[in-house]
């Protein structure tokens, strides 16, 4: 019996695709966007099927990934990095998701990381899982990735599930036309999915959805045309889903990932998506902080001087009489926002005024717009002008983030401030001076800082102060360099490990 009816879903589905296949090709009218999303359905094998999908996982992928803006030349362009042991999990029912990979740069750094898009209640929360790191609770938007998506709020909102049906219930009036892609003929047609407009490009041979475009706001690109190819359908549950995806952003590859496994409502699978007991008083913080929370707390380090540790990228607090200065705006939007918030409380009256950048990589940019949108003027080499600026003025709408709303309300933007060499913030008896370090094998210029009331050195990604870290080319040439400058800090802050005697890495990297 079952075999029987197998057999006339599989007649349905070919009857469907080949009449459609046929009127795309003879008939005077385009068929629409909704009679081509309804035949989607049927040939990945029924509308009730994809419509009964709570969740779905794709397993065992391995990729590329471009623009993880790691060049030591602001001004080139990243080679792709490996992805291996890529998962992406979307649970459909409860509006979660979940990226697990590892990602392998060119030039040998490697990491796996899990970043988990889950909820409190009916409320959302990110959970960031990376190397030996703990894992770690903020707030969705605090989320940040090198996987196939830069969170995995996009891999929510963008899947085959939730296209193919949008697209089978698109507005009756919505015509498709053919159109040549990826070079196969096919026919695209539009949808609304939820506010957006989504093309959707329809392959008549098989019935299947071949590809869909829309705008994507990407944290460091901003507005994109974004384009996803599909090929590689295989069943998966009586389903067909697609295991081989590629992403173009902005014109341009951004990831590529082939899958060789997968599952539907695998609800043991779910529990990945679990808050564990241990995190909950921070789940709390997360959820009395609002939409954008990343854990952040403020160390004395003397001298009115502080140490923003984070769970990954630090940042330096300089305070002056009537201002106060930021060194570094790091990975995302929600952790330079929280660090603005706790500068706020502890030192009212105090505006974070300046935002000095080291170095235009992504992962230690993310939270440079944010700074811009708390009024702070940005401190750049002017060898990284055209990448912050392009950051800067980038428009960000799908959703809009708080400097794209300034912009359009009459709100903080903040503003650029450009140096060579060296450049020095003064205030009564405090100052600040970033030096632009030229010839670093990570990347060139490098921008440190050094506070002399202190005798505090900041730096980011040249050295791990307190971690044991041994030597490597980019410590010995910092050492080199700040005895050039005849520079001799007592204390050593970094972007990432933790606060050190200066001593450890004359150590280290000394000759």
């Amino acid at each position: 019996m079952a075999e029987q009816a197998s057999g006339v879903m599989a007649l349905a589905r070919g009857l469907a695709v080949a009449t459609l296949a046929l009127c795309a090709a003879a008939c005077s009218f385009a068929p629409t966007t909704r009679e081509l999303g309804q035949n989607a359905l049927t040939a990945m094998g029924g509308a009730e099927r994809v419509r009964a999908i709570r969740n779905f996982a794709m397993t065992g992928g391995t990729g590329s990934r471009s623009g993880l803006g790691q060049s030591v030349n602001a001004s080139a362009s990243d080679a792709p990095s490996a992805l291996a042991d890529v998962v992406e999990t979307v649970d459909l029912a409860n509006g979660r998701a979940a990226l697990a990979y590892e990602v392998i740069t060119p030039g040998g750094f490697a990491q796996r990381r899990r970043e988990i898009l889950t909820k409190s209640g009916d409320r959302p929360v990110g959970l960031e899982d990376v190397g030996q790191r703990p894992l770690t609770v903020m707030s969705a938007s605090g989320l940040f990735s090198w996987g196939t998506q830069n969170t995995p709020v996009m891999t929510l909102r963008r899947n085959i599930v939730v296209i193919a049906l949008s697209a089978a219930e698109a507005a009756t009036t919505e015509l498709t036309e053919s159109r040549t892609l990826d070079g196969r003929s096919l026919q695209y047609g539009k949808t609304i999915l939820d506010h957006e407009s989504v093309g959707v490009y329809f392959d008549t041979k098989t019935g299947l959805i071949a590809a869909y475009e829309t705008l994507d706001s990407e944290t460091m690109l901003g507005d994109v045309t974004a384009l996803y190819l599909l090929d590689d359908y295989r069943a998966v549950a009586g389903v067909q889903l697609p295991h081989r995806i590629r992403v173009q952003k902005g014109g341009a590859d951004f990831a590529a990932v082939r899958f060789t496994g997968a599952t539907i409502n695998n609800d043991t699978a779910m529990t990945l998506f679990d808050i564990p007991p241990a995190a909950a008083a921070d789940v709390e913080q997360v959820l009395a902080a609002g939409s954008d929370y990343s854990p952040v707390t403020l160390t004395s380090l003397g001298n009115d001087v502080y140490f923003a540790q984070a769970y990954s990228h630090h940042s330096l607090v300089v305070v002056f009489p009537t201002y106060v200065a930021i060194v570094e705006a790091p990975y995302t939007d929600a952790q330079t926002r929280t660090l603005v918030k706790r500068i706020e409380m502890q030192f009212p009256g105090k505006p974070v005024r300046y935002a000095a950048i080291t170095h235009p990589h992504f992962d230690h940019t993310g939270g440079a717009r944010a700074a811009a949108a708390a009024g702070a003027t940005l401190l750049v080499t002017s060898a990284h002008e055209k990448a912050i600026r392009t950051l800067l003025e980038a428009r960000h709408t799908n959703p809009a983030d708080v400097l794209d709303t300034n912009r359009s309300t009459g709100g903080k933007v903040g503003s650029l401030s450009l140096f060579d060499g060296k450049y020095v913030l003064r205030e009564g008896e405090q100052a600040l001076e970033l030096y632009a370090l030229t010839g670093s094998p990570h990347v060139d210029p490098m921008v440190v800082a050094f506070v002399p009331k202190a005798g505090i050195l900041f730096q980011s990604d040249l050295y791990f102060p307190a971690t044991g870290a041994p030597s490597t080319p980019e410590a010995v040439h910092l050492l080199q360099a700040l005895r050039k400058l005849g520079i001799s800090p007592s204390v050593h802050a970094g972007g990432h490990g933790g606060v050190a005697p200066f001593d450890e890495l004359v150590r280290a990297a000394g000759s």
